[in-house]
C-alpha cells in the first residue's frame, strides 16, 4: 500500500482528503497501462508516477514531425482529460519500466460530486502535466545538440538514483531518436560531438553523464521558463541555474 507521505502532492490538500483520493487508486505497471498508444484511446484516468521513467511523443500521422517530452517519478498525467473524453494517439518509448496508481476517472467524477477540492487537486496537477508539454515545444526551436542535451538531462533528473552508483542512463539511440525527433544519423553525430568534449561517454545502449556541470552549460542559453531539469540534478550547480 502506498503511503499519502510519499507521494509529491501538486498542491495542499488535507490528509483526510488524500485518503479518500488513494482509496480510489489501483496500482499498474508498464507503459501499455497509459493506453497512450492505443490509436485514438481514452486516458482512463489520472495517473501518478510512483517509479520509472518514459519518453511520451505527439507526433504527425508519417512520424516526420515529432514533438516529445521525458515522465517519470513524481509527474502527474491526465487530469485534463478527467472531465471530458477525449482521444489521443501518440507513442511511448519506456526507459525504466514503470509503477504507477491510476485514479480511475469515474472514481474522481465520483469523488467530485462529494468534495469539490477535486477541482482543485485536478487544476494543480493539470498545470505540472501542461508544462511538460509546454517545455517540449519550447526546446524544439532550440539547437539539435541543446534539444538532445536538454532530454539527456530530463532523463537523469527522472532515473531511479541509487546511492554510489554510476551516472548511467541505460537508453537507446532508437529511444532517444523517438523522443527527440532528431533522425537516428544526426542523432549519433551529435552524440559523438558531445562525447568529444568530454561530457558523456557512450557504450552501446547506455550513455554514461561524465561532466553534468558541461551538459548544463550546453542548455544555458535555452528558454526553460517551463521546466528546468537542471534544478534537479544531484550536484550542486551553483550559478549554473
Amino acid at each position: 500500500m502506498v503511503h499519502g507521505d510519499s507521494i509529491k502532492w501538486p498542491c495542499d490538500l488535507p490528509a483526510l482528503f488524500k485518503e479518500k483520493l488513494l482509496e480510489t487508486a489501483i496500482y499498474k505497471q508498464g507503459a501499455t497501462s497509459l493506453q497512450f498508444t492505443d490509436r485514438y484511446a481514452y486516458i482512463p484516468g489520472l495517473f501518478y508516477i510512483l517509479q520509472g521513467s518514459v519518453g511520451m511523443c505527439f507526433s504527425t500521422l508519417d512520424m516526420k514531425s515529432v514533438v516529445g517530452g521525458v515522465v517519470g517519478q513524481g509527474d502527474w498525467l491526465g487530469a485534463y482529460s478527467i472531465e471530458r473524453e477525449q482521444k489521443y494517439f501518440g507513442i511511448t518509448e519506456e526507459i525504466e519500466t514503470l509503477s504507477m496508481l491510476l485514479f480511475p476517472r469515474d472514481k474522481i467524477l465520483q469523488l467530485a460530486q462529494e468534495d469539490p477540492l477535486v477541482y482543485k487537486f485536478l487544476f494543480f496537477a493539470g498545470q505540472q502535466t501542461q508544462s511538460i508539454w509546454m517545455q517540449a515545444l519550447l526546446s524544439s526551436i532550440h539547437t539539435r545538440e541543446q534539444k538532445l542535451v536538454y532530454t539527456l538531462l530530463e532523463l537523469r533528473a527522472r532515473y531511479s538514483s541509487v546511492t554510489g552508483a554510476v551516472d548511467c542512463l541505460n537508453v537507446t539511440q532508437y529511444q532517444l531518436s523517438t523522443i527527440t525527433g532528431i533522425s537516428r544519423p544526426r542523432l549519433n553525430e551529435t552524440l559523438k560531438q558531445i562525447e568529444a568534449k568530454g561530457f558523456i561517454s557512450l557504450q552501446r545502449n547506455k550513455i554514461f553523464i561524465v561532466n553534468c556541470r558541461g551538459l548544463c552549460q550546453i542548455i544555458a542559453s535555452m528558454n526553460l521558463m517551463m521546466r528546468d531539469p537542471r534544478q534537479k540534478t544531484r550536484l550542486s550547480l551553483g550559478a549554473l541555474i
